[in-house]
């Protein structure tokens, strides 16, 4: 496997934060596509496009939209011209479905009727739990998202159509998106092209990265002497990966980080196919479109002492919430935005991330989650009622999130308002958690205050006016 070295420049921003604010926002002058008339973007003025993050929906919410709350959250949906948002999971009648997994993710026939119903557009569906019941069950949510006309990606019965972006027109123009799952490594269930007499096979977009560990300089003598103690590794031991600045142990790629780096991080090279790939589909999906957004599943990062709690303290058993961005999501979200690409959706971790503004283009690099009903689905919390709760935190952070809207004018982003949601956690019972309404005041300003800190290394300013969040382009007509 082939690997693509991140930028070092990208490393060295995460590592140690050098680049100035007013050079990063040198850096992303210009409009995406400006020096290709093909990539221009053509939606028609005041076109919105409202994004997500992971929809974790497992039944029918006709009850919930009795509450004035969840109906004012459908109403943001619904009044954009696109809504957009990552499927977590499958649709299946787990009653007659018969598949070679065991299951996990899995909302009932009815919630492909309530995607629609809640104004959603067009899904990604590339993640960790597309495949929890495997092909068939990726075959069955397709039937289901299919009979309920809703447009989809990242997933195809070949290679070709699970990277290929999927369309859906709006009354401002035609929006592709093109949509990934990054994964250590391989999976049997990704879609894979053919060679020789072999034909491929379908299944979902993966981009493979693979990690390596950065040791200071400081700290790189203890790696020396490990490496040293055992020569051979546990089988994983690869003579010719071992030198000055990278050892190979046990299984894992260890490397000296840049002089002046002071905490370990992690670092990722993207597969070179893949990438080159998903960047051919966002430039052949803009060709076809009149705007094109890049979709992303990805559980990686960069610091390495786990999670956001909120107090600022970052502890182990909290890593599904590390706020901190992989190097290889900025070059890819680069990356794609030059070839095309309108806006970037991250979605993986159960927190939200930092938000940048490249090439007057918005880089949404985590939206945490918008739905939460995993902890409803089947028996996997065997009955246990407090499984998801956050133990020792001043705030739960997997139930706080936005709703992202973008207004285009003149081909050129005008503005992002950030509404904030909460999804119930203080709610006693566990069936009504995980639905999302309008934030409080005080969690309002908590959610935006959270984003404006991780957005400032990118010299985005976020202004809260009200209980919104407002991002106003410098460049806009």
């Amino acid at each position: 496997m082939r690997l693509r070295p991140v930028a070092t420049a990208v490393a060295l921003f995460l590592a140690g934060s050098l680049f100035a604010p007013s050079l990063l926002f040198g850096l992303q002058q210009g409009a995406a596509g400006a020096a290709d008339p093909e990539l221009a973007t053509t939606v028609d003025d005041g076109f919105t496009i409202a994004v997500v993050g992971d929809v974790i929906l497992a039944y029918s919410l006709a009850h919930e939209m009795s509450d004035p709350g969840f109906g004012e959250v459908v109403g943001i949906l619904r009044s954009a011209d696109v809504a957009t948002g990552n499927l977590e999971g499958n649709i299946v009648d787990g009653r007659v479905l018969q598949t070679s997994a065991p299951g996990g993710f899995g909302g009932e026939p009815s919630a492909a009727d309530w995607l629609v119903e809640m104004g959603f557009d067009i899904m990604a569906r590339p993640n960790n739990h597309s495949t929890d019941f495997w092909i068939e069950g990726v075959n069955e949510t397709s039937r289901q998202l299919d009979r309920v006309g809703m447009q989809y990606t990242g997933v195809g019965n070949s290679y070709a159509a699970a990277r290929a972006a999927r369309y859906y027109t709006s009354a401002r123009g035609r929006v592709g998106m093109v949509a990934t799952f990054a994964r250590d490594g391989a999976n049997q269930i990704d879609a894979a092209p053919g060679g020789g007499e072999w034909l491929g096979r379908g299944g979902i977009s993966a981009l493979r990265v693979g990690r390596s560990f950065m040791v200071p300089e400081d700290r790189w003598g203890a790696i020396q002497t490990l490496r040293d103690d055992f020569p051979s590794g546990t089988g994983f031991y690869a003579r010719g990966a071992n030198s000055d600045t990278q050892i190979s142990l046990i299984g894992n790629a260890f490397r000296k980080a840049p002089p002046g780096t002071t905490e370990p991080h992690f670092s990722f090279q993207m597969n070179q196919g893949d990438f080159d790939d998903l960047v051919a589909a966002v430039r052949e999906g803009k060709l076809r479109s009149d705007f094109v957004s890049f979709a992303i599943h990805s559980h990686h990062f960069h610091d390495t002492r786990g999670g956001y709690r909120g107090d600022g303290v970052a502890e182990a058993e909290h890593l599904d919430t590390n706020s901190s961005i992989p190097d290889f999501h900025i070059e890819l979200a680069h990356a794609v935005i030059d070839a095309g690409a309108d806006l970037y959706q991250g979605t993986g971790v159960h927190a939200l991330r930092g938000i940048e503004i490249y090439r007057n283009r918005p880089i949404f690099y985590g939206l945490g989650e918008f739905i939460r009903q995993m902890d409803v689905i089947g028996i996997a919390g065997r009955g246990d009622p407090t499984r998801d709760q956050c133990v020792g935190c001043p705030f739960p952070v997997k139930y706080e999130s936005v709703i992202a809207v973008s207004t285009f004018e003149g081909g050129e982003l005008a503005e992002v308002r950030l509404h904030p949601v909460e999804l119930g956690y203080e709610e006693p019972r566990l069936a009504k958690r995980g639905i999302p309404r309008p934030a409080s005041p005080e969690t309002a300003r908590r959610i935006l205050e959270r984003l404006q800190d991780l957005s400032s290394p990118f010299g985005t300013q976020i202004a809260i006016e009200g209980n919104v969040g407002v991002i106003r382009s410098r460049s806009a007509p």
